[in-house]
């Protein structure tokens, strides 16, 4: 009886991590892009991701984090559009194009929302 409590234990606790990291969202390339000539601002950022669900998405909020030499941003900015599953989308944002340029790389770069077009929604709680 003991056993079957640690087995069922034991499953549960391998399972359950690998649905709480499920994301739809693949992201492909996440950057801040660099500034243009005679600017010392970042020029936006750049997001190139896939839709791995089986739902076609229609908003994606994107949660991007971006360090500078002065400071440390986290930032969202909605895609909304109609985001087939599998096709790769590659969308320029305006995000960050108003903080001085430290970099191309970003610190985490992650979908924290999307709406599907049956209206479902996926969450990862951010």
């Amino acid at each position: 009886m003991a056993l079957c409590a640690a087995f069922a234990l034991a499953t549960f606790v391998s399972v359950a991590p690998a649905r709480a990291a499920y994301n739809p969202i693949s992201i492909q390339h996440c950057f801040v892009t660099v500034p243009k000539a005679m600017s010392k601002l970042g020029s936006g950022t750049q997001i190139d991701y896939v839709n791995t669900s089986h739902k076609t998405a229609t908003h994606i909020t994107f949660v991007v984090a971006y360090r500078n030499s002065g400071s440390h941003y986290v930032r969202k900015v909605v895609d909304q559009g109609t985001f087939a599953p599998g096709a790769q989308v590659q969308h320029h944002f305006d995000l960050y194009n108003d903080v001085v340029f430290g970099g191309k790389e970003v610190q985490s770069c992650q979908a924290a929302r999307v709406v599907f077009n049956d209206g479902t929604v996926w969450s990862n709680g951010m």
